[in-house]
């Protein structure tokens, strides 16, 4: 009898379905919507390949010796991406090189699917955060096809996506052919949560929502807004934001996001880019404009000095200390920690009966204008209504910055 990684350790990272060479294995949504592998009896032969595959079962060796970390602001598209660019600016790097690069894209659906692309005008489909577990379907397949045509791949996600990559093949790295880019994860709610959120708000305008932003891109900041048909985006406030309250108080993650292997850092891609919080407060100085947002980049493998020069044409690229790189990096010290109201948390948003303001309500999250949220939506508005975000990002900087000897 096959026995694959339990419902709380399981990861969802589909290295076991990709590798079953019977089709016996498909991922199928559990009752919080995350997928599971779930095994076809009549199809599996029990040879245990995706046992061995499993890097859960299996954990993938990572070496870190000569990482380094770096600074990246994107020339091009620091205004169209969620932070730097830096994803962005290497993918594109890839691509000139007659590359393809594999990303998550959340489709007409708003449902988030890993996909591969070869122009540089589809870049923009993977661009952006989701805060969504991403569906792999077969790109570790596709992956292994395009490495043994001689192509270069790159290939980005979650650090348990980018291992289940990795399983895949067998821990080969295929150093030349292969870059992966592994982000810092908070943790990741299911797809079937943010269906039955959507659904909340359809039900709420009783409208349809044809698109959907987690955060604005030209700015550093977490701004989710929505649009209808024939409509302009509407930021989402109070109660109608639960879902994205919700993921930063990490109440609605996945079992195996509370005991992530991969929150320190040991990384497992390439190279791990993510916002860079903080940076400028804690060592030397950063002078560039910080507004739109600084991508950190980490170089794992040693990899950034040989591409060094062709990144440097389209973005400002700055080795920074890891110390720095770290220091306000929750998930690079330790996995977000399992809150007690969870279970209850999941329950409430997959229920279909139960409106988002009691759900948020319920939840502890914000439901109600209160003094304190007033104050902190007026302040807001008005950096953003005169531009003044560039200001107080800059002025947090030099407020907190080390007192320097002349």
């Amino acid at each position: 009898m096959i026995q694959l990684a339990d419902r709380i350790h399981c990861t969802g990272c589909s290295a076991c379905a990709n590798s079953c060479m019977h089709q016996a294995i498909q991922m199928q949504p559990d009752d919080e919507g995350f997928l599971q592998p779930t095994i076809n009896k009549d199809k599996c032969v029990e040879c245990g390949l995706c046992i061995k595959r499993c890097p859960v079962l299996n954990p993938i060796n990572r070496e870190v010796s000569k990482q380094k970390a770096y600074a990246l602001i994107s020339y091009k598209y620091r205004t169209v991406s969620s932070s730097g660019g830096a994803f962005s600016v290497i993918a594109e790097y890839v691509l000139q090189q007659g590359g393809v690069v594999f990303g998550a894209s959340m489709n007409n659906a708003q449902c988030v699917k890993h996909i591969a692309i070869e122009q540089e005008e589809k870049l923009s489909l993977l661009r952006g955060s989701k805060y969504v577990q991403s569906d792999i379907g077969n790109s570790y397949k596709e992956v292994k096809n395009y490495i043994s045509a001689g192509r270069l791949v790159l290939f980005t996600g979650t650090p348990c996506q980018v291992a289940g990559l990795y399983a895949y093949l067998a821990g080969k790295r295929h150093e030349g052919q292969l870059i992966t880019i592994d982000l810092v994860c908070h943790g990741i709610p299911s797809q079937g949560a943010f269906d039955a959120y959507l659904k909340k708000i359809n039900r709420l305008y009783d409208r349809h929502i044809e698109d959907f932003r987690f955060r604005k891109l030209d700015s550093w900041s977490i701004v989710p807004t929505i649009k209808f048909a024939k409509s302009k985006w509407k930021v989402l406030n109070l109660w109608e934001n639960a879902y994205i309250d919700a993921f930063f108080k990490g109440i609605t993650f996945r079992e195996s996001c509370f005991r992530c292997n991969y929150c320190n850092t040991q990384r497992i891609g390439t190279i791990t880019i993510a916002d860079f919080w903080g940076i400028g407060r804690h060592g030397k100085r950063f002078k560039k404009n910080v507004a739109c947002g600084v991508s950190l980049v980490i170089d794992n493998q040693n990899i950034i000095p040989a591409i060094h020069s062709r990144l440097a044409q389209h973005a400002h690229l700055e080795i920074r200390d890891m110390e720095e790189a770290i220091s306000e990096q929750t998930n690079l010290k330790a996995p977000t920690p399992r809150a007690a109201i969870r279970d209850k948390a999941v329950k409430m948003l997959m229920d279909p009966d139960i409106p988002l303001k009691d759900f948020a309500q319920n939840c502890g999250l914000q439901w109600k204008v209160t003094p304190k949220y007033l104050t902190i939506k007026i302040i807001k508005d008005l950096i953003y209504t005169f531009k003044l975000y560039n200001v107080y990002k800059l002025s947090l900087i030099h407020i907190s910055e080390p007192t320097r000897r002349s």
